[in-house]
């Protein structure tokens, strides 16, 4: 009967499929029939008469009918048609509420509810919604119609592969069809399982293990790819490694991927790459691993058993190192010869790396100058191999003294460019303050003599006075006299004055800025010395002095435009009275004496402060403008010394601080030199032994 109700038929049961009558006409006399009965019951004709009206697309009237259903087993079917007529109106929101209520303990009603919300989420594009609706259908019921595959798809449009890889392995250990695997391994080509710590996947691994051996190792070589470049390789390594010793496998099987697998992975871990104690916990069940899955004949595992075991003995079980012996002398033969140049120019590798490449190779010329390793015989080569790993682990001594050294050196050198950057600070200073000092005392000369020489200037212009002089118009022919006496003397005699001491001070800061830069370039020599290339050039900037003198010319040029000034036009009491005066009774001739001493005395008494302040107001504002930036222009003559002398600390205080961490690793963490030469000792053991097997070949 669900099915009826899932796919919205059970109307069917009430009417006769070969009725030629419409079904409501059908449920319709049956509902007239019921009514007529002492216990009436319309629940399941109602149900019915809503499936036809969804079905003719009469949502409404569906719902009105599935309201008012009371029978019991048919009210959450009810609920859920009612929600599916809100979904197909697009009311989404009435949906999902009757969608929720529904209460059932059939399984397939929780399926159908489950994969409506689903299809309701979506719809919305409320993602982490449809995710647990679609994940709880799965859980509920895996094997419902296409459940697993809406999953799926669902997942895989959205490049959701966490869910993706979730739902393959679980329907891979449920089902335990090859199909799922697929899958899976499908997702682990993509490099979609990165992101799911080993662990997960035991369960899946150890199922597949047991229905298809070769699926397993299909699937197995690309999670290990998967794993490599990631902070999860490690954890794969134990997790797979701990998988295969604990669970069994047909000795008649022939491995065709791990043996490659487990080889590469183990000369991986012994390259030098990583650290001891992040591998040696998983070696031993990785070489047991490996041996159980390479061939009888396989002189790779085995010499690489019986290495290890000589290098980190007690580590190995007695009996896997028996039969390592074993299987090595029964070992077809290798090119030993070409493993012993590999493992050569893995240690020039490391050695450049390190810094050592030239050190290693001026130690080895000698031998290698006897035997060209590439033709050499493998007993040569093993030689050499081994007195250049012998030289590389007294080098650790010699390197950390010769780090010792540079950081004493460079805190040498540190604390003597920290003197000199002191001593530029207070030459900065210093040179600062006397330049600026010289031209305050000149430019204050010059305010000086020119209040003193002006006014002096001003009140000689009496002479002009004298009875022959026109009183009427003398006031303006002295204003005339005075300003034209006023620019020549400036033109003639201050402006001269001016330049000449300007240039005296431009020439002494001259020598100053040469005296400093003598200096600066005896400390760049000395340094420089110390480091043994020019490290320190220490140029100061010269041009600040033709700034200086296209600044004064500049402000010499503005000296020579004085302005006409009103001298003796001015509308003081005293010149009013003299210029009305001069008009009344300068005609007659009996008062022209008195006038002439009157008109005298006022020139030569006159305060001629102002007009004499007025006159080189504008000269002293460019002039202290000048001295304002000269403690700058001082700053920017020392500019690039400031700056080399910074970034040269800088660049010593790096190094310093470089050297320390390298000291302080190499004291804290002697494996990360020591490991490396360790593992290529182990490697030139299995070398030998490879070298021996190849000699015994021969003999025999």
């Amino acid at each position: 009967m669900e099915n009826e109700l899932i796919s919205k038929s059970y109307f069917h049961t009430m009417v006769e499929k070969s009725a030629e009558r419409h079904p409501m006409e059908v449920l319709g006399e049956k509902y007239i029939e019921e009514m007529q009965k002492e216990s009436i019951e319309l629940s399941s004709i109602r149900f019915a008469q809503g499936e036809v009206y969804f079905l003719h697309h009469d949502y409404e009237a569906a719902i009105f009918k599935w309201e008012n259903v009371s029978e019991e087993r048919l009210i959450p079917w009810a609920q859920k048609n009612i929600a599916d007529a809100y979904f197909e109106m697009g009311l989404f929101d009435n949906a999902e509420e009757f969608y929720k209520i529904v209460e059932t303990n059939s399984v397939a009603l929780k399926t159908e509810v489950l994969l409506q919300l689903f299809s309701l989420y979506v719809r919305q594009d409320r993602r982490e919604q449809a995710i647990e609706a679609i994940k709880e259908a799965v859980r509920l019921n895996p094997d419902y119609s296409n459940v697993t595959e809406i999953a799926r798809t669902f997942f895989e449009n959205y490049e959701d592969w966490d869910n993706a890889m979730e739902l393959a392995i679980n329907e891979s250990i449920r089902t335990e069809a090859l199909e799922g695997f697929e899958v899976l391994e499908k997702y682990a080509e993509q490099g979609f399982a990165a992101t799911k710590e080993p662990k997960e996947l035991h369960d899946v691994l150890v199922t597949l293990l047991q229905v298809d051996t070769f699926q397993f190792e299909c699937l197995v070589t690309e999670l290990w790819d998967n794993y490599k470049e990631t902070d999860f390789y490690f954890d794969w390594l134990e997790e797979i490694n701990e998988l295969l010793l604990q669970h069994q496998v047909d000795e008649a099987y022939t491995w065709h991927k791990l043996p490659i697998l487990f080889e590469d992975t183990y000369f991986e871990l012994i390259s030098g790459e990583f650290l001891i104690r992040d591998f040696s916990k998983l070696m031993p069940s990785h070489l047991q691993n490996w041996m159980k899955v390479a061939s009888d004949s396989d002189s790779i595992c085995a010499s690489g058993v019986l290495a290890w075991n000589e290098v980190f003995p007690s580590e190995l079980d007695l009996d896997l190192v028996r039969e390592a012996e074993r299987r090595l002398a029964h070992s077809e033969k290798q090119d030993s010869r070409q493993a012993g140049i590999m493992l050569y120019e893995s240690i020039e590798k490391w050695a450049d790396k390190e810094g050592l490449l030239e050190d290693l190779s001026l130690y080895m010329e000698p031998l290698l100058e006897e035997s060209n390793i590439e033709v050499a015989s493998p007993r040569r080569v093993r030689n050499v191999i081994q007195h250049a790993i012998e030289f590389l682990l007294e080098k650790q001594v010699e390197t950390e003294k010769n780090i010792i050294e540079k950081i004493n050196w460079n805190e040498e050198l540190l604390a003597r460019l920290n003197g000199l950057q002191h001593q530029l600070d207070d030459r900065q200073g210093e040179e600062a303050r006397a330049i600026k000092g010289s031209y305050h005392d000149i430019k204050e000369a010059f305010r000086q003599n020119m209040l003193q020489k002006i006014p002096e200037l001003l009140r000689n212009c009496s002479d002009m006075v004298n009875e022959e002089s026109d009183f009427g118009k003398l006031h303006v022919n002295l204003n005339e006299e005075m300003n034209k006496r006023i620019a020549a003397y400036i033109e003639n005699t201050a402006l001269p004055e001016f330049k000449r001491s300007m240039q005296e001070w431009i020439i002494g800061c001259e020598g100053e800025f040469k005296e400093s830069q003598g200096y600066l370039d005896e400390m760049s020599e000395s340094f420089n010395n110390l480091y043994g290339e020019e490290k320190l050039v220490l140029d100061c900037d010269f041009k600040v002095l033709d700034d200086w003198r296209r600044d004064m010319d500049r402000i010499s040029r503005g000296m020579t435009q004085v302005e006409q000034l009103n001298i003796m036009l001015r509308n003081n009491p005293a010149q009013l009275f003299l210029k009305s005066t001069g008009r009344l009774l300068g005609s007659i001739s009996k008062n022209k004496e008195k006038l002439v001493a009157k008109y005298k005395g006022f020139v030569e008494n006159e305060d001629y402060s102002h007009v004499t302040e007025e006159i080189i107001r504008p000269f002293m504002q460019q002039l202290e403008l000048f001295e304002g930036s000269v403690e700058w222009d001082v700053k920017q003559f020392f500019a690039n010394p400031f700056d080399v002398l910074h970034d040269v600390r800088e660049e010593t205080q790096t190094d310093v601080e470089k050297h320390k961490q390298a000291l302080n690793s190499m004291r804290e963490n002697p494996e990360q030199y020591q490991d490396p030469l360790t593992l290529f000792k182990l490697q030139l053991v299995q070398y030998e032994l490879i070298h021996a097997l190849d000699e015994l070949t021969i003999e025999s």
